[in-house]
């Protein structure tokens, strides 16, 4: 910069006035001139009152030519032994106070010609001061340390005066920057010696030089030479650590003012102490500090040069104290370079800090620069920290592009970044690049100062000595440190590229370079060129178990590197993957000093997703690697099986649970990207399609369907056995493969198997205490169980359901202390896995051996033990345990699997597709199909459930029986319809319509006739026998002939009483009258009604049968025959107040409503999703909104991921969820159904025409893509602008169907159903799903609390993104909260409103590869992490929308188990028939009950 302008750093000797000291040493005697220096200086500092008690007194000094005797003298006695330290300290005293002429406010003992003159004077004392700061030698610290309080001294009062001075002429500023110069000189410039002068003053020298440099720059402007001197003297100080520690400083200070001016107050400021802060001059312009900024920074040439000791030591000093010194030795070997190691890493951290500053990464200081071992990537300090929101900005959104920091800084650091590396190319010629150079650099100097003649000169030299015994440690791996902060450096920078951002090519080679030189390094040898000709296994491992600091930092730096669209990246892919491989599957891993194991892991892990779909993306793409010139390139789809294994030998080792988790994710994602790929190939074999890019990412929008096939055609393969040496090690022979089929040991199939064993082990036997790690194992097991793979093993898939049980068992049985609510979370997830395997895989039930174990698992989490723990125990019955299950929400989860087995295993989907679980029959619809409904009157749904009894058995199930015959085949075609009753069973589980008959005879011989022809009437039987007319004896024939004793005619009898009495006989006669009238009058009327009654004895009348029964009371049938009539079922019990049966008031208000409310509360779980698409540079909500108006605003492959999502339905004619109440779980007429533009971008799925849609046995989710004008602002008043009134929508809701009495008037699901003679196919894309929530209690019953929770809006408060951005910078500025009112779905709770709302936002940004790049945000909370998606993977295409959809279903699935108030859906039906028993319950006793149930119905 200044090498045409000559130095003005005149020799030392030459320094001081020189000439005016040596006249007056050489006038007198030695004696003499110290006895008068000192007597001068005595009397003079005498007068200053410093060392007596009083003012200062007035200086007598009058004239110039006095001072022109006494300043000689005083400056000759700076020069004097430190011996004589009385009078250097009188001399410094004197000259300090007489400097005060420059200040304002002069000391009253300043002579008056200094007063009148002070420029010219204190040019002259500054010269003398030189003396003081001369080295005296070898001396011992307590004399060192008496010259450096006279030096400090001095310091403070040319600081002062530089800083308060308003009278420094520019020739006095001159001399004062030389004076700083030639001290620095005199005590830096010779070689570190132990207790030298220059040691213990350095620091201090060295920021006085520098702090008045910046003061001098701001007022008076220091010309060309004098910076050529400061230069060229900090070049030769370079050996000193005090030099590059000030350097930096000062470099921080100007390079905050620097940003602060040039990118503004936004932009991230360096962190710097207070006194820092008052480093530069505030009346600094900002021209003057960018000029300062760049010289300062190139102040001490080029710090690579710090790693050449033989460059540092050509010096003049190092040259005098080589020739000085006793043992003759070359400078290059002097003791102090062995500080050059610690002084180059520090000055790498300097420039790294600079380039983190330029960069914007928050908090950036010189303070963590010094505390750490090196600089971190910011992405993997985010998540070193996970309990801080990961949203936080990394890098500054104005940051300056690559190119630029990289012409700043480049030439340094790739020359840094290559120290010791041989580039000459194997076996073709070297390379002509310089990829070490500075632009500056004219001619190519060598890349190490450790090769070539000098070094064989450093080497060669005999040992003599200590000084060559110490010198040989410095070795160039002790330089590793400062290289690898320059590879972090030059990571970070290219990681920092923005998207559609270019990056010189000359820059992307150097920088691939330095990368594979680095990669390939270790730290206790140095590679060979000859090296490069080996496998690349063999060429980039290091030792096992170590990693080189180089590596270690490209590692950390560089996570980001495959996930950029930089070009020729996956040229570094066999270099990485053998780092690699010494750093994840090592249990024990060596790293370097402050580096935490983990993060280095995590780091790892985190390039590790990013090279996975490499292989299988790029299937025909061959590498040239780099340094390798013999033409041989490696095909990328070689490099999967060492993937697979490095990816199952992670998971084996790791043991920190992100790490885990983040494996776990990545090994799905192998699963399921080669399963896809798989099916792709078999697919284009076979010319089943001829584009195959066409919709390959909604290839998993049906693989809950499409995992149900038959599966009779299993592969019969023997079973794996897993091998001793772990999951990692199994190879191709370790999968057997049958006689018809071979196996690859990188197939789908061969994933599947290792991934079940893998992860069902290692949650059993060390995850299982980590909720987190457990949660993510068993979401990937229910993501294998989805899968659909041509070569699926049975066995395989029992083993898997067989440990997911054994371990709920394993959890459910730990110590009552170890019980928590994240242990029954992880006992509630398996379970909820257990389901989804039982369902993707129905047959697993038909083993007798597995549906034994499910049950017995269900059984230990409804009643909390089995029946039979070991084989060899007689069962325990029911009655005969005690009720204890580990939980209630561990019980709901189990009688949640019993309840998926028993109606959803083997019959899902239904035929009606995946949206149908429930029956879509209710009151109105059997009403109308009913026989006796004439279709006259307005049926709505208060007078239809008139027709109905409604009981509740065990106080959970809702029985609507309805006894009228309905009007089908049976009454109309067969002449003695059967008793028939159609029972609506509304149960936690769902709601299911049934017909039922009583039959004598099996269906299938009811067509033969019931009754025989009539016989005719049968012939008379003449021999009837001997009739005996017999007389019956009420008493026998002796009893006449007993005699009567007194007591027999104690009691007169009847003929006595009558005789005596007239009266008494006149009575008696006329009563036999009339008995006797009686008498024949019944038997008159006896004898005619045997004649109008009885065929006989009419000899005329036929024997004919009697006529059939058409009324049944077949309610009370029904129930009888289930056995609940009985008393025991009517009477409460101690374990309920409420029956077994219970009778409902139908007839009361709001019972309808309440019953619709019921049939809305869902039996699965219901999620939304909403989807943006965001534009480069886009941060206003209705632009956002905007772009998926037309396809031509999105991406090409926008539309194809939403297509993976889901299924396209109309909310209009869809009864399950949509994603919005007020269309959910309803059917409007025909004549309402939209359709969807074909030229839209995605705002077709708005929700005001379709939605994407999808769901299974247990869940369904809905994909909504709001958009400006029709979207849900327009369709849902809720949603428009104010956030505030989303708690509004229930209230809204319940009105609207209170009104009219709770009746119906069409719009309801049920109506969704054909009339009689409509086609049935018609109907088979309609469900009977229902909401989450219930939309609403009535008032009088709100505060009304059953079970643990009536909060049916429970967890709904939060949300979940899925953003598509065109630059990926833009997930720091994505206005998520000002996007809410387009969110709103009805589901949340009115407190809603005054809470934070929990946002998860998934964003995926479309690489140029082809390949997406994912970053999650929002995870912040305990159960953090939901997966298969981890943040900062690479997927490819083909998963991208299966990967998505399940990661949002397992963020709501995660967002559920961590929220206190949220109940599973079948509990909250239950809750709700609970409700209705206390409310419209009959209060009856048990003979009311049965005189109710033989009454007729009301109507």
């Amino acid at each position: 910069m200044f090498s045409d302008w000559p130095s003005e750093l005149v020799p030392q000797q030459g320094w001081g006035d020189e000439a005016a000291i040596s006249a007056f040493k050489d006038a007198i005697p030695w004696t003499v001139g110290r006895d008068f220096v000192a007597g001068t200086a005595k009397h003079l500092a005498g007068s200053l009152g410093l060392t007596k008690p009083g003012p200062p007194t007035k200086s007598k000094i009058i004239h110039d030519k006095q001072l022109q005797v006494l300043m000689p003298a005083l400056g000759h006695g700076l020069s004097f032994p430190l011996s004589e330290i009385d009078i250097l300290r009188d001399c410094v005293n004197v000259y300090c106070e007489w400097l005060s002429a420059l200040l304002p406010n002069p000391k009253s003992s300043v002579p008056s010609p200094i007063l009148n003159d002070p420029n010219h004077y204190a040019r002259i004392i500054i010269n003398h001061f030189y003396y003081l700061f001369v080295p005296r030698g070898a001396q011992g610290p307590d004399v060192i340390n008496r010259q450096a309080v006279l030096c400090h001294r001095v310091l403070r009062t040319l600081q002062n005066i530089a800083q308060n001075s308003p009278y420094l002429s520019e020739d006095t500023w001159q001399t004062l920057l030389m004076f700083l110069l030639h001290i620095n000189s005199a005590l830096l410039s010779p070689p570190t010696v132990k207790e030298d002068a220059g040691e213990q003053l350095c620091e201090r020298v060295l920021s006085v030089l520098f702090e008045t440099w910046l003061l001098a720059c701001a007022r008076c402007f220091p010309p060309p030479p004098l910076w050529n001197a400061l230069r060229e003297s900090c070049q030769r100080w370079r050996h000193r650590a005090g030099l590059i520690e000030q350097w930096n400083r000062i470099n921080f200070a100007l390079t905050r003012k620097l940003i602060c001016f040039m990118y503004g107050s936004s932009f991230p400021e360096i962190s710097i102490s207070e006194d820092d802060l008052n480093i530069i001059p505030t009346n600094m312009s900002k021209d003057c500090i960018a000029q300062v900024w760049y010289r300062i920074l190139h102040i001490i040439g080029n710090p690579v040069d710090l790693s050449r000791h033989t460059v540092i030591s050509k010096t003049p000093a190092f040259l005098k104290y080589a020739i000085s010194s006793a043992l003759v030795i070359e400078p290059s070997q002097h003791p102090c370079l062995q500080m050059l190691p610690s002084i180059f890493l520090t000055a790498m951290k300097g420039i790294s800090g600079l380039v983190d500053a330029f960069l914007g990464v928050p908090n950036t200081s010189l303070d963590n620069l010094n505390q750490k071992g090196r600089q971190i990537s910011p992405s993997s300090v985010s998540l070193s920290s996970e309990s801080k929101d990961n949203a936080a900005r990394l890098l500054a959104n104005g940051r300056p592009k690559c190119n630029s920091i990289l012409h700043l800084f480049g030439p340094w650091l790739f020359e840094a970044a290559l120290i010791n590396c041989n580039l000459q190319a194997s076996p073709g010629s070297q390379h002509k690049s310089d990829a070490g150079g500075g632009a500056s650099s004219g001619a190519r100097r060598p890349v190490s100062g450790f090769g070539g003649e000098v070094a064989k000169k450093t080497t060669d030299a005999p040992a003599s000595g200590d000084h060559s015994e110490r010198l040989t440690n410095l070795m160039p791996q002790h330089f590793q440190g400062g290289r690898a902060e320059a590879l972090g450096a030059l990571c970070r920078i290219f990681c920092s590229k923005k998207t559609g951002e270019e990056i010189l090519p000359v820059y992307l080679a150097r920088f691939y370079i330095a990368l594979h030189q680095g990669l390939r390094e270790s730290d206790t040898a140095i590679l060979s060129p000859h090296e490069s000709s080996q496998p690349p296994t063999q060429r980039y491992s290091t030792k096992a178990g170590m990693c080189s600091e180089t590596a270690a930092s490209v590692l950390v730096n560089g996570v980001d590197l495959f996930r950029l669209d930089l070009q020729g990246v996956v040229s570094l892919v066999p270099s990485v993957l053998g780092v690699l491989e010494c750093v994840l599957p090592e249990g024990e891993l060596s790293t370097p000093l402050q580096l935490p194991v983990t993060l280095l892991r995590r780091a790892a892990t985190h390039i590790l997703l990013s090279i996975l779909p490499l292989p299988l993306h790029f299937q025909g793409l061959q590498v040239k690697e780099i340094g390798n010139n013999s033409g041989e390139r490696l095909a990328l789809s070689h490099l999967r099986p060492q993937l697979v294994n490095l990816l199952t030998n992670a998971l084996q080792v790791e043991t920190d649970p992100s790490n885990t988790q983040m494996l776990l994710g990545g090994l799905l994602f192998c699963v399921q990207d080669a399963a896809l790929c798989e099916v792709m190939d078999s697919i284009s074999q076979h010319n089943f399609s001829t584009d195959r890019d066409h919709n390959i990412m909604s290839s998993g929008a049906s693989d809950t369907v499409s995992s149900h096939g038959d599966y009779n055609s299993l592969l019969d393969e023997a079973c794996e056995v897993l091998p001793e040496g772990g999951l990692g090690q199994m190879s191709a022979t370790s999968f057997p493969s049958s006689s018809t089929t071979t196996t690859t040991h990188d197939s789908a199939h061969a994933l599947f198997v290792r991934s079940i064993y893998l992860v069902c082990h290692r949650l059993i036997s060390s995850w299982k205490s980590d909720v987190n790690v457990s949660l993510a194992g068993l979401e990937l097991l229910s993501g294998l169980a989805r899968l659909s793979i041509a070569e699926q093993d049975g066995l395989e898939c029992k083993r898997a359901v067989k440990w997911l049980c054994d371990y709920i068992a394993s959890q459910c049985y730990r110590p009552p202390r170890a019980h928590s609510k994240d242990l029954h979370s992880t006992i509630v997830a398996a379970f909820h896995c257990a389901s989804v395997w039982l369902v993707a895989h129905p047959y697993l039930l038909q083993d007798k051996e597995c549906l034994a174990t499910v049950l017995e698992v269900v059984e230990l989490g409804i009643s909390g033990s089995k029946s039979q723990v070991k084989s060899s125990d007689a069962p325990r019955l029911k009655h005969e345990k005690e009720l204890k299950p580990a939980s209630m929400r561990v019980r709901d989860a189990a009688e949640a699997l019993l309840s998926c087995v028993l109606s959803q295993v083997g019959t899902f989907p239904s035929v009606c597709g995946a949206e149908s679980l429930s029956s879509l029959l209710d009151e109105m619809t059997l009403l109308r199909h009913c026989n006796t409904w004439g279709g006259s009157d307005q049926l709505t749904r208060d007078s239809a459930a008139q027709h109905f009894r409604y009981f509740v058995a065990q106080n959970s199930i809702m029985l609507a029986l309805l006894e009228q015959p309905l009007g089908n085949h049976q009454v109309c075609t067969l002449p003695d319809p059967q008793p028939t009753v159609t029972a609506l069973i509304r149960g936690p589980f769902g709601r299911v319509a049934w017909t039922m008959q009583l039959r004598h005879l099996p269906r299938h011989k009811s067509s033969a006739k019931l009754y025989t022809v009539n016989p005719g009437r049968p012939l008379p039987m003449n021999d009837v026998g001997i009739k005996h007319n017999v007389k019956p004896k009420y008493f026998p024939d002796s009893v006449e002939r007993i005699p009567l004793c007194k007591a027999d005619k104690s009691v007169p009898s009847l003929e006595s009483v009558i005789m005596n009495e007239e009266k008494s006989t006149l009575e008696h006669e006329k009563l036999l009258q009339i008995l006797d009238h009686q008498i024949a009058f019944e038997e008159n009327v006896q004898r005619q009604v045997e004649r109008e009654t009885s065929e006989y004895p009419d000899v005329e009348t036929e024997c004919v049968a009697p006529s059939l029964c058409h009324e049944f009371q077949t309610a009370r049938l029904l129930l009888s025959h289930f056995g609940f009539l009985s008393l025991d079922a009517l009477q409460e019990s101690v374990e309920s107040a409420v029956p077994s049966l219970v009778a409902l008031d139908s007839s009361m208000a709001g019972f309808a409503r309440d019953l619709e409310i019921l049939d809305n509360t869902n039996n699965r779980t219901v999620d939304t999703a909403h989807v943006f698409y965001v534009q480069a540079g886009q941060t206003a909500p209705l632009d956002i909104l905007s772009n998926v108006v037309s396809c031509s605003s999105v991406h090409p492959h926008f539309m194809e991921f939403l297509n993976g999502l889901g299924w396209t339905v109309n909310v209009h004619q869809h009864p399950g969820w949509t994603g919005h109440v007020s269309t959910a779980f309803s059917v409007t007429p025909q004549s309402q159904e939209g359709t969807i533009d074909s030229n839209h971008g995605g705002s077709g799925f708005s929700g005001k025409t379709h939605v994407l849609y999808w769901s299974d046995a247990l869940s369904e989710m809905a994909f909504v893509v709001p958009a400006p004008s029709q979207g849900l602002t327009a369709c849902h008043p809720s949603s428009s602008g104010n956030i505030n009134t989303v708690g509004l929508v229930l209230d809204s809701y319940d009105k609207a169907v209170s009104g009219g009495g709770g009746g119906g008037s069409g719009s309801e699901r049920s109506d969704s159903l054909p009339p009689c003679d409509a086609d049935v196919e018609g109907s088979s894309s309609i469900s009977s799903h229902a909401s989450q929530t219930s939309y609403g209690q009535g008032s009088e019953n709100r505060s009304r609390k059953f079970g643990r929770q009536t909060s049916a809006v429970a967890c709904s408060d939060h949300k979940v993104y899925i953003v598509w951005l065109e630059s990926f910078d833009d997930c720091y500025t994505f206005p998520a909260l000002e996007l809410l009112p387009e969110t709103v779905t009805g589901l949340e709770s009115s407190s809603w409103k005054d809470k934070e709302a929990m946002v998860y936002i998934i964003f995926i940004h479309a690489l140029t590869n082809g390949l997406f790049r994912i970053r999650l945000q929002g995870q912040n909370a305990k159960l953090n992490m939901a997966g298969p998606l981890v943040d900062g993977q690479v997927v490819s295409r083909r998963v991208l929308g299966t990967l998505v959809r399940q990661t949002a279903l397992n963020m709501c699935r995660r967002r559920r188990l961590e929220s206190d108030s949220y109940q599973p859906p079948h509990v909250r039906r239950k809750l709700r028939i609970q409700e209705m028993v206390q409310k419209y319950r009959y209060e009856m006793n048990e003979p009311e009950f049965y005189t109710h149930l033989f009454t007729s119905p009301l109507c």
